[in-house]
């Protein structure tokens, strides 16, 4: 009986608690509620409930006081967290809190002394000086978060467990200097943290006058006996343009490591993917001349031949009028073409069947054929590689050189037949052999097999981001516009023929026919533009103007009436050099043509232009 009586007891007590339990838990969801909502009062007054019924209950005091704060109810959570701290008075958090309201208030002097507190409650360690540190950041006190770090690292064994505490505070408050000496102390603890440090620091670089801050710091650290000091070094040498000094410190790692180049080959690599081919050049030029045994050898000559050869093309491209859509190339005369085709022929004797060898191959074939214009030396070259070789990068571009190079004396089989042979190449990227198959359709069209012209763009326009997408959708566009008019299709593949073999006079009058015929649409608007384009090709600037302003003044009858506009603004800065006149073209461009594709171009042009002329 007595048993039966205590076994109620109990399941009245813990239905009871059940059931009490539950209405808190109801009432304190429905503060959340108003909470979240918005309704901060109403919160307020459930949450002092809960608060009063469970003084223990960690949520009820968290919710109430984060609700006064919402409240801006400072005085309220003051005495809310002070009556907490005569109970718990050595728990950091709500030293943390109240310091936190009491810097809300305005009041810092009352919250930096009330988050240095803990420090004389207990025997402080790394979570309490971090827990009161994050309150601090928390409310954007940033050089107080600072000073605790400080304070944490005269007090703890371990002054670099908050390093990169201290290094992201002095980052966010602009001080550099101090930022990179926190960095480097942990590097000096552990040289194997040099990819985070170094990725660290390189984050603040852009920022002003970070660079010129960090760079004297990391010099005081270099020593023999960690490296990482030299690596990083180096590197914001490069990043500060000091290249120079950044050769001098792969050359002594080099040295000490006895890597047989190994770093200055990867500097070489560097400076020539940066387009510093001047010292490029000079890098590999050493690693040729103090490790002459290194494996690297082959790569370094190779190297070396490239940077000329950059050098030299660079100096030869900025002759030429790249802004013209065409134009006469004429052979380029310089000291340092030979100079260039024997620094590649060296890597062909020495490195015979290499793939050394044959990219050094292709590299004469392009200069004697771009350079010189000497096809027949530029063939026998190219045409060594595809004897020689089935595999590489060296063999696509050779077929692809001696397609273009048939293709200019009109030999639309022998073109035909390189081409081809890009796209069952094994092992070729995808935008090379589009790139093949687009030019294979051109050849399709000026044969007249149009069938096939219009599969092989198919090909190409499956993937829309590939390079030659948009040229292969408006051939397409036209192929199909002008079906129906084969003779007419013809004189317009007749005329592209003849531009591809840069006889611009001849191509211009066949362009003539078509854009003196308003009725064949699109034949006639890109026609008329052509027409323009070889004029310009010729440097007849009046008649290229007169006929560019035309295809403009059609307006939306012809497609290319903007590229027309953006045209005559080239014509009137690279070719005539009148810049106010090229200003009223490009602006021009901006308000009669706002979707145009040249619209970005436009822009950057009136603002340099303007430049010049102010």
């Amino acid at each position: 009986m007595l048993l039966r009586l205590f076994i109620i007891f109990v399941l009245s007590s813990f239905i009871l608690f059940a059931q009490n339990n539950s209405i808190l838990l109801n009432k304190f969801a429905l503060a959340e509620s108003y909470e979240n909502s918005g309704d901060l009062e109403k919160a307020v007054k459930i949450y002092e409930e809960l608060y009063e019924l469970e003084p223990n209950n960690n949520f009820y005091f968290e919710s109430l006081n984060r609700a006064y704060v919402g409240l801006k109810n400072y005085a309220a959570s003051v005495n809310l967290i002070e009556k907490e701290i005569t109970r718990r008075s050595k728990d950091i958090n709500l030293h943390g809190l109240l310091g936190s309201t009491y810097y809300l208030m305005g009041n810092e002097e009352k919250a930096f002394s009330t988050w240095d507190k803990p420090f004389s409650l207990n025997e402080p360690n790394p979570i309490t000086i971090r827990v009161i540190a994050n309150y601090a950041i928390q409310r954007r006190a940033f050089e107080k978060a600072i000073d605790i770090y400080l304070k944490g690292k005269n007090i703890t064994s371990d002054g670099n467990i908050f390093s990169n505490d201290l290094a992201q505070l002095y980052s966010i408050t602009m001080q550099y200097e101090k930022a990179t000496a926190e960095y480097c102390s942990i590097l000096s603890a552990d040289p194997l943290q040099l990819q985070t440090i170094q990725t660290k620091i390189l984050a603040n670089v852009n920022k002003p006058n970070a660079l010129k801050a960090s760079i004297p710091v990391v010099e005081k650290y270099l020593n023999d006996d960690n490296l990482s000091f030299s690596y990083l070094l180096a590197r914001l040498y490069i990043e500060n343009k000091e290249f120079d000094k950044a050769y001098e410190i792969y050359l002594d790692i080099d040295k000490k490591q006895s890597e047989n180049g190994d770093e200055l080959y990867r500097y070489a690599e560097f400076l020539f993917k940066e387009a510093q081919y001047s010292l490029s050049r000079n890098v590999y030029r050493s690693i040729m001349e103090l490790f002459p045994n290194s494996p690297l050898i082959t790569s370094a000559k190779l190297g070396y031949a490239k940077t000329l050869e950059a050098i030299l093309m660079g100096d030869f491209t900025k002759q030429l009028p790249l802004w013209k859509p065409y134009f006469i190339k004429h052979p380029y005369e310089s000291d340092d073409i030979e100079e260039t085709i024997d620094a590649f022929n060296e890597v062909v004797r020495l490195y015979k069947n290499s793939e050394a060898a044959y990219e050094a191959m292709l590299r004469i074939g392009m200069i004697k054929f771009y350079l010189q214009d000497n096809q027949i030396e530029a063939k026998q070259y190219l045409n060594k590689i595809i004897k020689e070789t089935r595999m590489g990068v060296s063999i696509t571009e050779a077929y692809s050189r001696l397609g273009e190079i048939a293709l200019l004396n009109g030999d639309l089989a022998e073109a035909e037949k390189n081409y081809s042979q890009i796209t069952i190449l094994a092992n070729v990227d995808i935008q090379i052999i589009n790139d093949a198959k687009y030019k294979l359709a051109r050849i399709k069209l000026y044969l007249g097999k149009i069938a096939q012209a219009k599969k092989l763009l198919a090909d190409v326009m499956i993937n829309l981001k590939d390079n030659n997408a948009n040229d292969a959708l408006e051939l397409s566009l036209l192929l199909n516009t002008s079906k129906n008019d084969s003779s007419n299709l013809m004189l317009f593949a007749n005329a592209e023929f003849l531009a591809d073999q840069k006889k611009f006079n001849e191509a211009g009058k066949k362009y003539k026919l078509l854009a003196n015929n308003p009725q064949v649409f699109i034949l006639h608007s890109v026609a008329s533009l052509r027409m323009a384009e070889m004029e310009l090709a010729q440097d007849n600037y009046p008649h290229s103007i007169e006929l560019f302003e035309k295809v403009f003044e059609e307006g939306e009858k012809n497609i290319y009436s903007d590229k027309a506009l953006y045209l005559l603004g080239d014509i009137y800065q690279y070719g005539i050099g009148d810049n106010t006149k090229a200003v009223e073209m490009y602006e021009k461009l901006l308000i009669e043509f706002p979707a145009s594709i040249y619209i970005d171009y436009a822009r950057v042009e009136i603002i340099k232009l303007k430049d010049k002329l102010s």
